[in-house]
């Protein structure tokens, strides 16, 4: 073999044997680069709940959400949003979407209002593989669609206050309340959590164009009234002293197309959310005044909005933080 080509052969052998090991070496600069970065971003989470500076939330104000796990049920999706100008002590919006799921279209429905407003939106999202029907999202996983009792660890409105407390815990916020919204099956959600859960940390809550409503009547079985629940007579009492609005666009007049918001029992409540809405409020207001107790419920009608999330969020802004 000619030595002239050995000697080439051997250049080119070491040559490519050191582009591989700048190569390495490039490799290794990036990966450790990524593990800097991850530290200490690690580092400032572990650090966010001892930290005063109120500049704090706009460096960790997350780019879409995360997965909350640490209950016993299912995961739920988080999706949020701090303004520029939160602090600490902010006040937080939970929005409950409709029977879509689509939380980041509903979320989205309240960023301008919560950047005018100063108000920190956390936006729940209840995936349908979890959580694939009415009586599992709108009625809170109270009972099963068979009609057995879920455990109450199990049920939708348990997740609510860890979750609040998780988020808190990761953004260093302090608020010890909440307000609360829901739409459509979100309304129905949120008039029924209030029920459930007696002493929620809610500042105040607006149930908007409910699908289908939960009356206080222990004739009718839940989740339209309260037979076969735990429900006793004195969380009437306190599901009436919540600052609860019930919302509803007077254009809401066409019928639902989910199995019990369109069931036989539903329509004995009305034909649309219109007249349901109308249907709870005036049966808790009946209720509250024979059992002499304080109610404080509003019913707030909205000209010209109809089964529509996005229009009605002004009025229900207005309520909540006015």
């Amino acid at each position: 073999m000619d030595k002239a080509f050995l000697a080439d052969f051997f250049i080119l052998k070491k040559k490519n044997r050191l582009i591989q090991t700048v190569l390495k070496a490039i490799i290794f600069m990036s990966v450790l680069k990524t593990i800097l970065i991850k530290t200490a971003f690690t580092l400032i989470y572990c650090l966010s709940s001892e930290l005063q500076s109120e500049d704090f939330l706009n460096q960790v104000n997350p780019p879409w959400g995360y997965t909350f796990r640490d209950w016993k049920g299912p995961p739920v999706d988080v999706i949020s949003y701090i303004p520029p100008n939160a602090t600490k002590s902010t006040r937080i919006l939970m929005v409950v979407p409709g029977a879509s799921r689509d939380a980041q279209r509903f979320h989205a429905s309240w960023l301008d209002l919560a950047k005018k407003e100063t108000f920190i939106v956390l936006t729940i999202g209840a995936r349908k593989r979890y959580f694939p029907d009415e009586y599992s999202y709108n009625a809170g996983r109270v009972v099963s669609s068979e009609g057995y009792a879920m455990h109450k660890d199990q049920w939708l409105f348990s997740v609510i206050k860890p979750l609040f407390e998780d988020f808190k815990k990761r953004y260093g916020l302090i608020s010890e309340k909440f307000y609360l919204f829901g739409h459509s099956a979100g309304g129905g959600f949120v008039h029924r959590y209030l029920l459930f859960e007696p002493y929620a940390p809610v500042v105040k809550a607006v149930a908007a164009n409910p699908a289908f409503v939960t009356v206080p009547d222990f004739e009718i079985r839940y989740p339209f009234g309260l037979k076969n629940t735990p429900i006793k007579k004195s969380d009437i009492k306190n599901w009436f002293n919540h600052n609860l609005a019930i919302m509803l666009g007077e254009e809401d007049l066409g019928p639902r197309t989910k199995p019990l918001s369109n069931g036989a029992r539903a329509n004995t409540q009305g034909s649309n959310c219109l007249e349901r809405g109308k249907l709870l409020y005036s049966s808790a207001n009946q209720t509250a005044s024979k059992k002499g107790s304080k109610f404080n419920w509003s019913l707030i009608m909205v000209p010209g909005v109809g089964h529509d999330n996005f229009n009605i969020a002004p009025f229900a802004c207005k309520f909540l933080f006015e």
